[in-house]
């Protein structure tokens, strides 16, 4: 049964695409292809966060922008005109790349975060050299700033139906093995003896992160990906003390927060719809008593699984 907060969420979402469509109709497919962009990625945010990867999520900002430069290279480099299928497949193609690598410069015997920030400091080096590549390549065509906050009131149906997909293929993951990938966390040593492939689940998972990170890019840019891949499912943990019902309430949460981005939007042009989402996230995150993640000791402890 649907819990109070799923069926907020969908009358607020619900809410804001009659709004978009009847009073913002320019609004409407930029709305559908956020609504579709926060909830894959937030399928992603509890597993996340429950496997201890909060620094490689928030690394996501990195990997997308300097992935989206890289793609943006490539294809003038191979004098191929930029299609939003080639865009994507490319910058899915080095996102992937960029996420493994964190686990490739970790077999040399580095923790996780500090193969993360290693490969984020090679990534750093990388971006500027792109940037000035990318200038010279495209001249004024491409506006690198369009890479970083997206290009959300461009988006048509078009864009949608591309973008459909590649966050169709996201949502395989955390359907088929989010219930079970959370539980690993709480006992990693019993679910090794059980044979469960933690190693090969952590591959899949970075590259079904991957893939919803490089799908969001044109709407969300490079930065705030990373955000809902954090922020919901850390709000969720507020609201619901079941593990199983972490991703749910993850999603409701991001589509919580989206419908309230597109009402602020409306209401104050001048704050970015994406930017906007990041404020409702902290605003549900603040607005939960704190007695209320105190309520059960033993449940608190098996959905935070960190400590």
């Amino acid at each position: 049964m649907p819990t109070r907060t799923e069926l907020a969420a969908a009358a607020l979402a619900a809410a804001a695409l009659a709004h978009a469509f009847f009073a913002q109709p320019l609004l409407f497919w930029p709305l559908v292809s956020l609504i579709l962009s926060s909830a894959v990625l937030a399928m992603h945010s509890p597993l996340a966060l429950s496997r201890r990867m909060t620094f490689l999520a928030h690394a996501q900002a990195h990997s997308i922008l300097t992935a989206a430069l890289a793609a943006a290279v490539t294809l003038a480099a191979v004098r191929a005109g930029m299609s939003v299928a080639q865009y994507y497949a490319t910058v899915l193609t080095y996102v992937v790349l960029l996420n493994l690598a964190v686990l490739a410069v970790g077999r040399l015997g580095l923790r996780e975060d500090v193969a993360t920030g290693v490969v984020m400091s090679m990534q750093i080096s990388a971006t500027i050299i792109l940037l000035f590549a990318l200038r010279s390549l495209y001249s004024t065509t491409i506006d690198p700033v369009a890479l970083i906050t997206g290009e959300y009131v461009l988006i048509t149906r078009d864009d949608v139906i591309m973008q459909i997909p590649f966050l169709a293929a996201a949502t395989l993951y955390p359907i088929v093995f989010g219930t079970m990938y959370l539980f690993t966390a709480v006992d990693e040593h019993y679910a090794q003896a059980t044979g469960v492939r933690l190693r090969l689940l952590d591959i899949l998972f970075l590259v079904s992160m991957s893939v919803a990170v490089a799908a969001s890019v044109y709407t969300l840019g490079s930065l705030m990906p990373a955000v809902l891949l954090v922020m919901p499912g850390a709000v969720a943990m507020r609201y619901t003390h079941k593990l199983t019902n972490l991703i749910p309430t993850a999603v409701s949460i991001a589509l919580i927060s989206v419908a309230l981005a597109h009402f602020l939007y409306t209401l104050i042009p001048a704050l970015w719809p994406t930017a906007a989402v990041g404020l409702a996230l902290l605003a549900l995150l603040l607005a939960k008593p704190e007695n209320g993640l105190r309520k059960n000791k033993t449940s608190d402890t098996s959905v935070t699984m960190s400590e």
